[in-house]
């Protein structure tokens, strides 16, 4: 009984273990509070030329905007990345850099990244096109949606 008491715990913690270990969101966040995780497992059609200039927001309060959507590519792995101006002060001296499109989601007019963190985005390289290829404007991709934070 004690034996069976014991594996019955062991598999209890390893159980628990590994759900800690996943993580149900991107980028291994938890979704910004407005947002359900159902908007980042289930995205919504969304056209790619609809996402071009958009900004590119941080989710929480503030909404300070990180960038403006450039474009929108895929690369060798089949992977959609969004392509960002990132940074720079009124986009002078800003950089283009690659996020993966289930770190974004759509709220309202903007999309927000929330999958991480503006000093996370600091160190993502500099966007080159090479191994990459645009993706049309007609074309039409998944987007999460989230509600406004404020």
């Amino acid at each position: 009984m004690v034996c069976r008491t014991l594996s019955g715990l062991a598999l209890l913690v390893a159980v628990a273990g590994v759900a800690h270990a996943q993580s149900a969101t991107p980028g291994g966040m938890p979704p910004p509070s407005g947002m359900s995780l159902a908007a980042m497992r289930f995205p919504q059609p969304v056209r790619v030329g609809d996402l071009l200039h958009r900004d590119v927001l941080r989710p929480v309060e503030s909404q300070e905007v990180l960038g403006r959507v450039r474009a929108v590519v895929r690369d060798t792995s089949s992977n959609i990345l969004v392509v960002i101006d990132f940074g720079g002060f009124l986009w002078f001296g800003s950089r283009a850099i690659a996020i993966p499109i289930d770190a974004m989601v759509l709220v309202g007019n903007d999309m927000e990244v929330v999958a991480y963190t503006p000093a996370q985005l600091r160190k993502f390289p500099t966007f080159e096109p090479a191994g990459t290829t645009a993706i049309s404007d007609d074309a039409v991709i998944k987007v999460g949606l989230a509600k406004p934070s404020h």
